[in-house]
């Protein structure tokens, strides 16, 4: 099931919602459990439960747990007995709407841990495929948009490119965490877009530093949805594609990539992992033949996407600083 992080026209900034995706709309979580509860004849506490079930953002709902995940499987099958139409809240609320009336943010806004896996560009080549270890780099969360939102090429960089990433989203904390332990603490996925101003990014290199190429405005596309637990033969099938200006640049599943989730979630957790960080690994990680994938360059006016059929597409524009394009 997709579920999304959105704002109401009238809502204010701190008035996020959870959505999910039913019929072509994007339905109110919050107040369809409610609205199941009172039916089920919870009068007195729905809204109680449900804003403790589907709070008001997506981290916090996947910190409740397999009780969150229960609630979520009841709520969509209230909506789709009831049917989206007939959708109403307890006290008669519009729950259903048009994913044109709903401001769509990144799923996640402030994780404490938002990692990719990758190497510097000397270090992917000659690593690749005998690498043991899967390092990688921060992506700050200041640096998030999600569909639709421009590209704004940074003034201080000549080059630009973009690689698709699947974002293994935590839902259970964990350290230390054993291959075998792995998949439990995944709670599912979402798409990235890696914007990297790879002159920058190669002169940080030198010195083994990945943070300014890799971290300016506008530099990390996450969204637009996120899949709330795939079987894992599922998750590890989906394809996922970057094209440019209309062209296909990058496919690829996970079953491509160099690492397997067990080595990404066994070799981060070190650190510690909570719900809402996320562990992303892309198309510059995964194989094509015996050779790993390439970045796809971009200027300024290019359109790329990332899509996957199960999670939805990143749509965006590169625009000059200022927004003027070219």
């Amino acid at each position: 099931m997709q579920i999304y992080l959105g704002l109401l026209e009238a809502s204010l900034p701190d008035q996020t919602r959870i959505f999910g995706a039913f019929e072509g709309k994007l339905v109110d979580l919050n107040l369809a459990y409610a609205a199941y509860l009172n039916q089920a004849g919870d009068h007195a506490s729905a809204y109680e439960q449900a804003a403790f079930y589907f709070p008001q953002t997506i981290a916090k709902f996947l910190e409740r747990g397999e009780q969150s995940l229960h609630a979520l499987e009841q709520a969509a099958s209230f909506i789709s007995k009831t049917g989206v139409r007939e959708l109403r809240g307890p006290a008669g609320e519009k729950l259903a709407y048009n994913p044109d009336e709903i401001r769509i943010l990144p799923p996640f806004q402030n994780p404490q841990k938002s990692f990719i896996i990758g190497f510097s560009d000397r270090a992917r080549v000659e690593a690749m495929p005998k690498a043991e270890s899967p390092s990688g780099f921060y992506k700050l969360p200041q640096t998030f948009i999600t569909s639709g939102v421009p590209i704004i090429w940074p003034k201080f960089a000549e080059e630009l490119d973009a690689d698709a990433c699947l974002a293994l989203v935590i839902g259970k904390a964990g350290k230390r965490i054993e291959h075998a332990q792995a998949w439990n603490h995944i709670a599912g996925v979402t798409l990235l877009v890696d914007i990297t101003a790879r002159d920058i990014n190669r002169r940080e290199g030198l010195t083994t530093n990945n943070l300014l190429g890799k971290n300016f405005p506008s530099s990390t596309c996450l969204g637009p949805a996120m899949l709330v637990k795939p079987p894992r033969k599922e998750l590890e099938a989906l394809a996922v594609e970057l094209s440019v200006d209309g062209i296909v640049q990058q496919k690829f599943t996970l079953r491509d990539c160099v690492f397997t989730v067990e080595q990404i979630v066994t070799h981060w957790s070190i650190l510690g992992i909570k719900p809402g960080d996320f562990l992303a690994i892309g198309a510059s990680m995964a194989l094509k033949g015996d050779r790993p994938q390439n970045p796809a360059p971009l200027k300024i006016g290019s359109t790329l996407r990332c899509s996957s059929p199960a999670i939805g597409e990143l749509s965006h524009r590169v625009v000059a600083p200022g927004g003027l394009r070219r």
